[in-house]
């Protein structure tokens, strides 16, 4: 393939969106356990009474690798929830695998009221 020119692929250029944060919801964060299988879990409930109609809250776990506020702890992990205008906000929980199997995992927006609630489950331990 010689003499066959490389053409850079165009790059998209994204505008900048300045969106002014409005500050922390409140949340609530409550330990709960499986009575079935002993199970330990976090049921997470985030109030937004200002979002936008039509926002929808978003989560993710991040490794403790990936953020830059503290020095990496294999121990922990993080789960972030985001919705505009509103700060991110992240909550550090144990490096353990979660649960996404039948409904131990779930995630559910109410639009009424504006609360975002998340349960987590815990299944085996990740850090040896």
């Amino acid at each position: 393939m010689i003499g066959v020119p490389i053409v850079a692929a165009p790059t998209q250029i994204v505008p900048k969106r300045n969106i002014i944060k409005i500050g922390r919801p409140g949340y609530k964060v409550t330990k709960i356990c499986d009575p079935a299988t002993r199970q330990l879990g976090l049921f997470f409930q985030v109030q937004y009474p200002e979002i936008k109609t039509g926002v929808v809250p978003r989560h993710r776990f991040m490794s403790a690798y990936e953020q830059k506020i503290e020095p990496p702890n294999r121990a922990y992990q993080y789960l972030l929830i985001a919705a505009e205008p509103y700060e991110i906000i992240a909550y550090r929980v144990q490096n353990r695998e979660v649960e996404k199997v039948g409904d131990k995992f779930w995630a559910h927006w109410d639009p009424d009221a504006r609360i975002y609630t998340i349960q987590v489950f815990f299944g085996k331990s990740v850090v040896t």
